[in-house]
């Protein structure tokens, strides 16, 4: 087994197959898998990928044949044309239902629908979406929504759009994607005092700031901040205090100082995939 960087917004798995096996419509399980899968029985249930159950010939690793298997792939590998040392994506549902899928078909699917959800444009369509994502991924939503973060902060940061309205130019609005990411991981709590407070709908309240106004939508130009915050960006004498890597870390109004909690501290800065081989 070996891991690699993914360039996914997730941690997964793969197993890389043989000719041999391929041609047998079998799929062996390395050793350093075997403890995922059962460790008796004959039968085990694969989810399709339009959510069917099917089920399958399995051969746990203490059988006589010394080798943890999955059989029956014959159809699979032929629909998807499978060639010697593809890797297969493995993903636990539960004790002894799995799913598994061509790299390049989650590949696919994950870009897709990542790309449906940045270009989503309102509140209902984005939940459809997201919840499409966690389908694919096998991820909770906040787990995606984290994972996305992180991916955000390593974009590059560009000049902040503006749009043509009533022959006026107005700066663009931070997206919906953006918006639940930040909401779903501060919980409407400001950034700099931690405060929020319910609106009539049940929902936390909070605004976005820009800390630079002419840089566009980049999770590292934007704060979760409270009405009272932002109106201080906007009137009062600041001075802001960065790292390294361009994240605000603290603000200084007047003589008020504030420290800045930055989700990013708590999150992994990386992805891997686990490339697991045929024995």
């Amino acid at each position: 087994m070996k891991k690699v960087k993914s360039n996914l917004p997730l941690n997964y798995i793969t197993i890389k197959t043989t000719k041999s096996r391929i041609e047998k419509g079998l799929l062996a399980i390395p050793v350093s898998l075997i403890d995922l899968f059962p460790k008796t029985g004959n039968k085990i249930f694969l989810v399709n990928q339009n959510g069917v159950v099917e089920e399958k010939s399995f051969t746990p690793y203490k059988s006589s044949s010394r080798e943890c298997r999955i059989g029956g792939l014959s159809s699979f590998y032929k629909n998807y044309q499978i060639s010697d040392k593809e890797e297969l994506v493995i993903q636990i549902i539960d004790e002894n239902k799995f799913k598994i899928m061509p790299e390049r078909v989650f590949k696919e699917k994950i870009k897709n629908v990542l790309s449906e959800f940045e270009n989503c444009k309102d509140e209902t369509q984005g939940e459809n979406i997201l919840s499409k994502i966690t389908e694919i991924t096998n991820l909770s939503k906040i787990e995606v929504l984290k994972n996305e973060y992180v991916m955000l902060s390593k974009t590059k940061m560009e000049l902040r759009k503006k749009i043509e309205k009533s022959a006026t130019l107005v700066k663009e609005t931070v997206p919906y994607y953006i918006r639940r990411i930040l909401l779903e991981l501060y919980k409407g709590k400001c950034q700099l005092t931690n405060f929020t407070f319910l609106t009539k709908s049940g929902n936390p309240y909070f605004e976005l700031h820009h800390i630079d106004p002419n840089k566009g939508n980049h999770i590292k130009n934007l704060l979760v901040v409270s009405p009272n915050i932002h109106a201080q960006f906007t009137h009062a004498n600041k001075e802001e205090f960065f790292d390294e890597e361009g994240w605000l870390r603290k603000v200084k109004f007047n003589q008020d100082q504030y420290f800045v909690n930055q989700i990013i501290d708590k999150l992994p800065k990386e992805f891997e995939k686990e490339v697991h081989y045929e024995f």
